[in-house]
């Protein structure tokens, strides 16, 4: 009897150790993983903390505050300054525009001055010799009052920029209109618009005629420039070669 109770309590201690080794390696993967799921936590986090604060922030701080905005200056700034340019260039454009063309001979409203004209249809080429002598302001109400069209005239002042021209020349003037080549400016360097009104003349301000005009003959007209309302700052006869260059000015 007492060897069966001594081998029935061996078998009880051994079925104790079994069930107690059983709970060990059960118990034994929830340890390491709680340390493993810190650890790869823990590891992470750093990692995680490391790159995007220590590496990406101060990075990007400073590279953003030293490159971005190094770079923003050099890419925007000549943006901005292309702009500036490109808004001074046009300020300039006006200021260049503001100022009349510069003229070979610049004399006074009263005064002549010798320039070159050609008509290349006419097959004309001489020396004239051309006094502006008056610029006056009128209105829409001459013409209406002609019973010719206003058509292109609206906001508009018609300036009647009278002349002496004399032809030193040895050609005759028939057949051409040097009185064309005569231009207004305002004071604030935009070019007038001549206006044509051959068809019915202008009582006010009447074309001269150039037929038969020869070498030291001279007819004296009137031609009439549009301008946007601004006070008229001088009256030039443009270049033969460059129509935007002048051969001579007038100012008051």
């Amino acid at each position: 009897m007492r060897t069966m109770r001594s081998y029935t309590t061996k078998l009880t201690v051994a079925a104790l150790a079994a069930a107690t080794a059983l709970s060990l390696a059960a118990c034994g993967p929830d340890n390491p993983d709680t340390p493993a799921g810190t650890g790869g936590a823990t590891g992470a986090a750093p990692a995680q903390t490391g790159a995007p604060q220590t590496g990406a922030t101060p990075g990007a701080t400073a590279g953003g505050a030293a490159g971005g905005s190094a770079a923003a200056p050099s890419g925007a700034a000549p943006s901005g300054a292309a702009g500036g340019a490109g808004t001074a260039g046009a300020a300039g454009g006006g200021a260049g525009a503001g100022a009349v063309p510069a003229a070979a001979t610049s004399v006074k409203v009263g005064q002549s001055a010798t320039v070159d004209f050609a008509d290349k249809t006419s097959k004309v080429a001489t020396k004239l010799e051309v006094t502006v002598t008056g610029v006056e302001a009128g209105s829409a109400q001459d013409f209406t009052a002609a019973k010719i069209s206003i058509v292109g005239l609206e906001g508009r002042t018609p300036m009647y920029v009278s002349y002496t021209i004399k032809n030193l020349g040895d050609a005759s003037l028939s057949f051409t209109a040097p009185d064309s080549k005569l231009v207004l400016f305002d004071t604030t360097g935009k070019k007038g618009v001549n206006v044509l009104t051959a068809a019915t003349p202008l009582p006010k301000c009447t074309g001269a005629k150039f037929q038969g005009v020869a070498k030291g003959a001279e007819v004296k007209g009137c031609t009439i420039i549009s301008t946007p309302g601004n006070t008229p700052a001088a009256v030039g006869y443009t270049d033969l070669a460059d129509p935007l260059k002048l051969q001579a000015s007038w100012t008051k």
